[in-house]
């Protein structure tokens, strides 16, 4: 959440029934995050529902290592899973955001190194899994095309591979196609034009 700026703003003009700011531990993040709360609260900004929660995208890979480690002693092949993806058992830290039903996940500019684009899409693979709404649960996510051409490309390929599926939500896209073209908006070109799109991500298939 950084700053809490985008998650302060939806909390005070939606009134949503409860919304989670999360920020990883490492460097006091979260610490400043919610000290950032407070002092807006403290100003008069109406925030009763927002609360901060920890949330370290580097869980994924701890989780896995503890999967694979329980695989190796039970001699699972799968490291210890039933059916691996949504299937898959939340471990450690993980459980206390894992099992709660969400029902939409917001974030913005989030994919600008190259631990973003590794490891964004799989923790979304796993907290996508749940169980919100009826038709499951969605992303939007604010994303600058071709600030890091490479990285979008990588970015949508690791989506696709966690089976999640993404189209342009902001702005309408004109025709087929998502507004994203077959491989991601992805030109090729020496000096791209950066443009800001509001992707919908989602494990479900996403009407267009």
């Amino acid at each position: 959440a950084g700053t809490g700026y985008l998650g302060m703003h939806l909390a005070r003009d939606l009134s949503p029934s409860r919304i989670v700011l999360t920020e990883m531990e490492q460097g006091n993040a979260l610490g400043w995050l919610t000290r950032n709360v407070e002092a807006n609260r403290r100003a008069g900004v109406p925030l009763p529902r927002l609360e901060t929660a920890a949330l370290d995208w580097r869980w994924v890979e701890e989780e896995e290592r503890g999967a694979e480690a329980e695989g190796s002693a039970s001699g699972k092949a799968d490291g210890g899973r039933e059916g691996g993806g949504c299937e898959a058992a939340a471990r450690g830290p993980f459980v206390a955001i894992l099992s709660e039903a969400w029902e939409l996940v917001v974030g913005s500019d989030l994919v600008y190194n190259e631990a973003g684009k590794a490891m964004l899409p799989r923790l979304l693979g796993r907290l996508l899994c749940s169980r919100g709404g009826a038709r499951g649960v969605s992303m939007y996510y604010a994303h600058t095309l071709n600030r890091y051409e490479f990285y979008d490309r990588d970015f949508f390929a690791a989506l696709e591979a966690q089976g999640l599926s993404y189209v342009q939500a902001w702005p309408q896209p004109e025709g087929d196609g998502g507004g994203l073209g077959a491989e991601g908006a992805f030109s090729g070109e020496l000096f791209p034009e950066q443009r800001i799109v509001v992707l919908r991500i989602s494990r479900a298939p996403v009407d267009r």
